[in-house]
């Protein structure tokens, strides 16, 4: 990834489940994590270059957030009941990210 574990990560609850999507691609997901903790999830990939795009979207239990885009990398972003607050990679590139951004939130802990 871009740069070593820093204090963003060291500010992250390490409750980040790494799983496999029904669609194949992998999703980073905390049911535990509040609100103040998803946004600075956000922050920290807003410094680490990424954008937003899209619109959020609310459901009765479903929050779709606006996706975090850099270069290759394309990250779906949400909330719903079944896994609380995640982001799912859309495309290889954005699995590698995902793994390598749970490695360095672990190692912090």
């Amino acid at each position: 990834m871009d740069c070593p574990t820093s204090r963003e990560e060291q500010a992250l609850p390490n409750t980040f489940k790494l799983a496999r999507a029904a669609n194949g691609r992998l999703m980073l997901e905390n049911m535990q994590l509040s609100e103040r903790d998803w946004q600075a999830v956000a922050a920290l990939l807003e410094r680490r270059g990424f954008s937003r795009t899209g619109k959020t979207v609310n459901g009765a239990d479903t929050v779709i957030y606006q996706d975090f885009v850099r270069d290759a990398i394309t990250l779906a972003a949400g909330w719903d009941t079944w896994t609380g607050h995640y982001l799912l990679a859309g495309n290889a590139e954005g699995d590698r990210f995902l793994q390598e951004l749970h490695q360095q939130i672990a190692q912090a802990d």
